[in-house]
């Protein structure tokens, strides 16, 4: 009987040694994993940067594979600007939108002046409901006694300049509604909506109209019908503040219509013009046509005299973070970029942003030699990062006090996000968060790594310049993780 235990455990115990193996690896294993996929057909003339740092250790303790190739970070961008918002302005900062009368309101309730939309960087402004929006302020109006206007709507977005988009952004992505930019007074998530008929591929698709209604603006379709099932290669070409856009690429076929998304060309003047419709469809006149301080030359520092008559809050930062970083959201990365320069600089613009972010890490230790940062995104090819720059600022945002609100806001391996279809039935699974980046040619991954043996590691993998299909580099990456959760 004895013999017959000993024999059952014996061929136990290797089933039992399994799992350590399994779950346990070391340092040289994960670089050894790395060095592997460097020589995988499509990737040997790529450049890929890893850089791995324990939470519980020194910045020092660093490892990696080329780990200071400065290398485009694509939307990972988002993990520094998001980590630099919670630092700068806080979980609970909310962006504030005003209503300012210039002139008084005599006693027949006309206003001798003009009524601002005083914008305060809010990305969610309008984001899905335009009318309950107005008809908040149209109360704010009824309030004040006003009947009837003798001025403008005027549409203030000065807090962030007239500049929406940096000199880097590619032409093909500046129309659409993922290029939009930040603008001082967002509204409607600065984007409307293109639709066309698809009837036979291969033929001009024909454009049916826009929503909201742009009038002034003037569509070129060059939109053809593609084959069922192509996709949206459908983009809008035109610039901020133009005029004229050009509609290219394919709508797939199908019964039917087909709606692609573009970029308001001018937020803050959509705002006053619909606001002044609004208004003058419920009774309340409104003399003069809806305008912008920028239209009128006016600069932020030379406003006219005002006062406040409403304010409105957005939610706070910490949950504009979850969209921000879950769903890679453009529009919220940009104006929480803007808002950071604004509010450690003074100024909400791309320099001051760009100038609040490097002065806040460079202070914590971490050498930026070589890091450009064109946007707070991640859409810029001119933006360059190395994984020890990022993993360090990732390590640097993990002790301070808000790490918990941004480590939330990061999609989970097989689980959540823009993660959800990566990683899952394998050991990364849940044990990685991160925030990934993604243009063509590019793939990349910055967040933390939970080991089976509850160690914690702030990590980035960036792959640039890979051949082939993504679905490779995706698997080589997770193979990358399985092994680092396994230290």
């Amino acid at each position: 009987m004895i013999r017959r235990l000993l024999s059952a455990s014996s061929r136990l115990l290797p089933l039992f040694l399994l799992l350590p193996t399994y779950l346990s690896a070391s340092q040289e294993e994960v670089i050894s994993e790395l060095e592997k996929m460097q020589e995988q057909a499509g990737l040997r003339r790529a450049s890929i940067g890893f850089c791995a740092i324990p939470l519980d250790g020194e910045p020092g303790e660093a490892f990696g594979y080329r780990p200071d190739l400065v290398l485009v970070p694509a939307s990972t961008m988002k993990a520094i600007t998001t980590a630099t918002a919670l630092e700068i302005l806080g979980p609970d900062l909310r962006f504030r939108t005003e209503l300012h009368l210039t002139g008084e309101v005599d006693e027949g309730g006309t206003l001798e002046g003009s009524v601002i939309v005083r914008g305060g960087g809010d990305p969610t402004l309008a984001e899905s409901n335009i009318a309950a929006t107005f008809e908040t302020w149209r109360a704010a109006l009824t309030e004040e006694g006003i009947k009837r206007v003798t001025g403008s709507i005027v549409g203030d977005a000065s807090i962030f300049g007239t500049k929406r988009v940096p000199d880097s952004w590619q032409w093909n992505d500046v129309g659409n509604y993922y290029g939009a930019g930040a603008v001082g007074l967002t509204f409607h998530q600065n984007q409307f909506y293109c639709t066309f008929r698809t009837p036979s591929v291969g033929a001009i698709a024909p454009f049916v109209g826009t929503d909201p209604r742009l009038p002034g603006i003037t569509f070129v379709n060059e939109m053809r019908v593609g084959s069922s099932g192509s996709g949206d290669n459908g983009y809008i070409f035109g610039a901020p503040y133009g005029k004229v856009f050009y509609l290219r690429g394919t709508v797939p076929a199908r019964s039917g219509t087909f709606t692609i998304r573009g970029a308001l060309p001018d937020p803050a003047f959509f705002c006053a013009r619909a606001f002044t419709k609004h208004l003058e469809e419920k009774g309340l006149e409104i003399e003069d046509e809806p305008t912008t301080l920028r239209l009128l030359g006016i600069e932020g520092t030379k406003l006219p005299a005002r006062r406040v008559i409403h304010e409105q809050e957005s939610e706070t930062v910490a949950n504009i973070l979850v969209r921000t970083n879950m769903k890679s959201n453009n529009l919220r990365a940009e104006c929480l970029h803007r808002m950071n320069g604004f509010e450690a600089k003074g100024k909400g613009t791309l320099d001051s942003a760009e100038r609040a972010t490097r002065t806040l890490w460079e202070e914590m230790g971490v050498d930026l030699t070589g890091f450009q940062m064109e946007d707070g995104c991640g859409l810029s090819r001119a933006n360059l990062v190395s994984a020890r720059q990022m993993a360090e600022i990732l390590y640097h945002a993990a002790r301070g006090e808000h790490f918990d609100t941004f480590s939330a806001s990061l999609p989970v391996a097989g689980r959540s996000g823009t993660l959800r279809s990566i990683g899952g039935g394998t050991p990364a699974e849940g044990r990685i968060r991160a925030k990934s980046g993604t243009i063509s040619r590019v793939r990349n991954y910055a967040g933390y790594a939970t080991a089976h043996s509850g160690k914690r590691y702030a990590f980035a993998i960036f792959v640039n310049h890979y051949e082939g299909e993504l679905w490779t580099v995706k698997d080589r990456i997770v193979g990358v993780w399985s092994k680092l959760v396994a230290l």
